[in-house]
């Protein structure tokens, strides 16, 4: 490449070799602490209903299972995560008294196999009371929309009017002025290599995690205020590689307080 002219330039690429020969180090390649637990997540079947009883007992009575996890234990032994908003929400990773979107967690079993932990999901009892959903913005900015948080009564939790320069100015000068209702369909990021998390628990309480995350310095206090442990105790590793991300592997990090 001569004389800085990179633009519409072929650049011969450094990376591949390493990855085509299978040396790549993703986050299933990393070996996992010793007697590290499989977990499987139970998730909701509705888009808004209420948990009216949720029994894991018949759960932890099968084989290989340690534990199960319900929305009362990340009430009872950590913090909501901190949302950027001036309408406070309190975000848990898992459901606690109702959920609010199809596949959100209600229930975390961990055993000694995958296997083990995925046929203790189905012996959880769950009884839900569903509630009226809805499926677009527009209709849950209605006066009459059912509140996803009933305590403060909106589904509103920020309305913000960004402004740069003199817009109204600029309307006037303009030849032609186009006026429109745009609407961006749901889209989803989909990499091939899916969410990982590996947690390790020490006796000191410290806690160090492997995830393939895109945001580990933005978000690491929020994930330890949520785990009520000081920064210092957390620590967060990433892969050297990632299967993958566009953006959507940064919503990995209520797994990772979760797990």
């Amino acid at each position: 490449m001569t004389d800085g002219l990179w633009v519409g330039q072929p650049v011969a690429r450094k990376e591949d070799l390493r990855l085509l020969r299978g040396r790549g180090e993703f986050i299933a390649d990393l070996p996992a602490p010793t007697r590290t637990q499989e977990v499987a997540i139970l998730r909701s079947p509705h888009a808004h209903a209420r948990i009216a009883r949720i029994d894991a007992a018949p759960a932890l009575d099968l084989p290989g299972v340690s534990g199960v996890f319900v929305g009362s234990d990340a009430k009872s032994l950590g913090n909501p995560l901190v949302v950027q908003a001036p309408v406070p929400q309190r975000y848990y990773p898992i459901a606690i008294d109702k959920v609010r979107f199809v596949g959100e967690p209600v229930a975390v079993v961990a055993a000694e196999t995958r296997r083990q932990a995925e046929d203790a999901l189905a012996a959880i009892e769950v009884d839900f009371d569903p509630l009226p959903s809805i499926a677009s913005v527009a209709d849950a900015l209605s006066d009459r929309a059912p509140a996803l948080d009933e305590e403060f009564g909106t589904n509103v939790v920020i309305d913000r009017v960004l402004r740069y320069g003199d817009v109204d100015a600029a309307f006037e000068r303009a030849d032609h002025v186009v006026r429109g209702r745009y609407v961006y369909p749901k889209v989803s990021s989909t990499p091939i290599e899916t969410y990982g998390v590996i947690a390790d628990w020490a006796p000191d309480d410290s806690v160090t995690v492997w995830a393939n995350f895109q945001g580990p310095f933005s978000l690491h206090h929020v994930m330890a205020k949520a785990l009520r442990l000081p920064t210092h105790a957390l620590r967060v590793i990433v892969p050297p590689d990632i299967g993958g991300g566009f953006g959507i592997k940064i919503s990995i990090y209520p797994y990772m307080v979760l797990m």
